[in-house]
């Protein structure tokens, strides 16, 4: 029986009182929809951008004639792209696009010295020729010209709607996360036993005492830490000792299993390791290298083949005029603490002391000597070396 209606029924036939049975259902109802955990959101939004910003690091090689070349070219896609945006934000903004909606587009302003990525755009398919992209926009501004896919710059991340099938997925994780969540609050909750003697319910203030019992002074009793409950007379509040008004950790392993099994599918589903998603420092080197080698090369290699193809073409590409990006720098070297594999990479003729030094991220040195490449003894063939004197 409800107990705002068993309060009632005990007064029918000496007074009619109305009471506010809101304030007691909202009491303990009030955080339910406000406690939801919206993992979901959490893991994708942090993967994403774990991925984004990774690939913000690396460098975005111009080449010329088969030689590294520092250019106009290098310094938009490595410094600022646009009048508004650095290099970071703009790799962020157009790796979270492509990721979270499947699809992001790139184009370039009218002189060739900006570039800019869409916030929305329209897309008509064709079987043969190229495709046509309209209405795109960016920072409020709408392009009136139809662009053809030769000059947009456009990637596709996948050809399912990752986004909303993990959002199903998640949402069973929350409904579960949730009636754990209401199982701990039920176990842990405060159950009480309120007694009220026949005289005070006779009484002319019962209605206003019984409101404020509910509406202040059990509000402050439970929210408090340390508190003491006043009572009016011929009320009597207990709180039984049972089984369930103890507190258990069940509830709380329930909760963390199920936030894991949600961060692990959705960074399998970006190929981000959920080490690196939930901040775990064990296994990190490990789970730094897959990271690399599973969600961060096959995107830059997609973007800097799309690039070479619609910013360069066919031609300069033959003629050794390409772009690449490099993703070494995706991974943090510490000169002091590599110094070993650093010395071996430049032993073996693998790097310069000057592309070394980049790595690093120092500055490089400028002498001749830094950009020759060295190789010791061990590591030269037969044919490198000399008999006799010589």
């Amino acid at each position: 029986m409800n107990f705002i209606e068993f309060i009632k029924s005990k007064l029918i036939g000496r007074k009619s009182y109305e009471v506010d049975s809101k304030t007691f259902d909202e009491f303990f109802e009030e955080t339910l929809e406000t406690s939801k955990f919206h993992l979901y959101e959490i893991a994708l939004y942090t993967a994403i951008d774990l991925i984004a910003r990774t690939l913000s690091k690396c460098e975005f090689v111009t080449v010329v004639n088969n030689e590294e070349f520092y250019g106009d070219e290098y310094y938009l896609w490595n410094i600022q792209p646009n009048k508004h945006q650095t290099k970071t934000e703009f790799l962020i903004q157009f790796f979270s696009k492509l990721i979270f909606e499947n699809e992001a587009l790139i184009f370039e302003t009218v002189d060739r010295q900006q570039l800019l990525v869409a916030d929305s755009f329209g897309k008509t398919e064709y079987a043969i020729f190229e495709d046509t992209y309209s209405g795109i926009t960016a920072r409020g501004y709408t392009l009136e010209q139809t662009l053809k896919s030769s000059k947009v710059i456009v990637l596709k991340y996948s050809n399912i709607a990752l986004r909303h099938l993990l959002g199903d997925m998640c949402k069973a994780y929350q409904e579960l996360i949730t009636a754990a969540e209401e199982r701990y609050r039920k176990s842990t909750g405060h159950k009480g036993i309120l007694e009220i003697s026949t005289a005070a319910q006779g009484d002319n203030d019962f209605e206003k005492n019984f409101n404020d019992l509910l509406q202040n002074r059990f509000k402050q009793y439970f929210n408090a830490k340390n508190a003491v409950l006043p009572l009016y007379n011929g009320f009597k509040y207990s709180e039984p000792t049972t089984e369930a008004g103890k507190t258990t950790n069940s509830e709380i392993n329930d909760i963390t299993k199920l936030k894991a099994e949600a961060v692990n599918a959705v960074g399998n589903a970006l190929h981000a390791p959920p080490a690196l998603i939930t901040g775990e420092a064990s296994q990190l080197s490990d789970a730094e290298s897959a990271f690399i080698a599973g969600a961060i090369d096959p995107l830059a290699q997609m973007l800097g083949q799309e690039i070479t193809a619609k910013r360069y073409g066919v031609n300069d590409y033959k003629k050794g005029n390409y772009l690449f990006i490099d993703t070494t720098y995706a991974r943090h070297i510490d000169a002091i603490s590599c110094a070993n594999n650093l010395d071996k990479a430049i032993a073996s003729s693998i790097l310069n002391p000057y592309k070394a030094q980049k790595y690093c991220n120092m500055l490089p040195s400028k002498e001749d000597w830094a950009k020759e490449y060295q190789i010791t003894k061990n590591y030269q063939t037969q044919s490198a070396t000399k008999g006799g004197d010589e």
